[in-house]
């Protein structure tokens, strides 16, 4: 009941809802509390685990009758508006403006971006990495391991991984004068934790787009599908993966199970909202969200059936067809092989009813 309650209302109704029941909320400290939980809740979502235990801090503070015990609603609003990096709000009864969703408004306030998810993009401060500039390879490898990592990871793993041709007391300081470079190309020193030889990203300084992915799938696994904050739930996780983990990237060994795992994620929401829009008969809908599916994953064959069937129902009879013809050209040309003994039955049942 709470995960759904947090997914149903994101930071910025919250801050408006105090706001905009100043009195009831004054007479009643109890609702001070519940928005205090739920605001630290979404905001844990996103991964933000400095500001969360900031507003939880805040909540302790007033349950235990300390010196913000009293706060009013106004208060209580001004302080999750400064500790969720929005501007504080006019006085007096304006009303709180609309801001972005949890997401984009966690991502904004990390200072280093990192985009792994289509391809490998970097910006500090609002600033790319600029394309005159080649730092060199393994800062930036260091950087894609511990985005692929998630967690802390041990400096011995890692240097095994950059250097596998030197002993270990070269490698281990190749590893720190990586640490010292990456941390000077992020232009933060806290950018990157080292603690109990292990390493890992700060998750209050570096905002990762497939680690917001994951989040929103997680979070998305809870939500059920006729929840009315479902489509709007997933689009927002759907517009985050702009391609496979570091689609443009060589392949190695250490990032083939991360990439299949979110690549799999992903097709798993892509079927949970065709399905959505299947049960109501929006076939132009599904149609476009396929599109898009295949433009990413041009060989995910149960897409194409999917799509052959909403074509079919939406009265674009040839279309499915040619989609089919699209499918079989795509996994002969990438994969080498034929399509499934199940595409192949579906073709005959379309061909036949045209």
């Amino acid at each position: 009941m709470v995960e759904s309650a947090v997914s149903a209302v994101p930071v910025p109704s919250l801050l408006s809802r105090i706001g905009g029941r100043a009195a009831d909320h004054d007479r009643n400290p109890w609702r001070q509390y519940v928005s205090l939980a739920q605001a630290a809740l979404a905001v844990l979502q996103q991964g933000d685990l400095s500001r969360a235990r900031e507003i939880l801090e805040e909540l302790l503070a007033l349950s235990q009758g300390g010196p913000r015990a009293r706060t009013s609603a106004q208060d209580v609003q001004s302080r999750l508006q400064q500790m969720l990096g929005e501007a504080p709000a006019p006085p007096a009864m304006a009303a709180v403006p609309p801001a972005p969703a949890i997401a984009a408004a966690a991502a904004q306030a990390q200072r280093v971006h990192i985009q792994a998810l289509g391809g490998f993009e970097l910006s500090v401060a609002g600033r790319p990495l600029a394309a005159g500039l080649k730092p060199q390879r393994r800062p930036l490898e260091l950087l894609k391991m511990l985005v692929v990592a998630c967690e802390p990871i041990s400096a011995e793993q890692l240097a095994d991984v950059l250097w596998p041709d030197s002993d270990g007391d070269t490698a281990r300081n190749c590893l720190q004068v990586a640490v010292h470079r990456l941390r000077r190309l992020l232009d933060c020193e806290q950018a990157v934790v080292v603690k109990d030889r292990k390493l890992h990203l700060n998750r209050g300084v570096c905002w990762v787009d497939a680690w917001a992915f994951q989040s929103e799938w997680d979070s998305l696994k809870r939500v059920r599908r006729h929840d009315p904050t479902f489509p709007e739930h997933a689009h927002r996780a759907l517009q985050l993966y702009r391609g496979h983990l570091f689609s443009h990237d060589t392949e190695q060994p250490w990032m083939l199970s991360t990439r299949e795992r979110l690549r799999r994620s992903w097709l798993g929401l892509v079927r949970r909202v065709g399905d959505h829009f299947e049960q109501r008969q929006e076939w132009l809908r599904a149609v476009d969200l396929y599109e898009r599916a295949l433009e990413l994953d041009p060989v995910a064959e149960a897409i194409y059936r999917r799509l052959m069937v909403c074509e079919h129902n939406a009265g674009e009879r040839a279309e499915a067809l040619h989609t089919y013809n699209r499918c079989r050209d795509q996994l002969a040309c990438i994969l080498g092989i034929a399509p499934s003994a199940e595409t192949e039955q579906l073709y005959g049942h379309l061909r036949a009813a045209v």
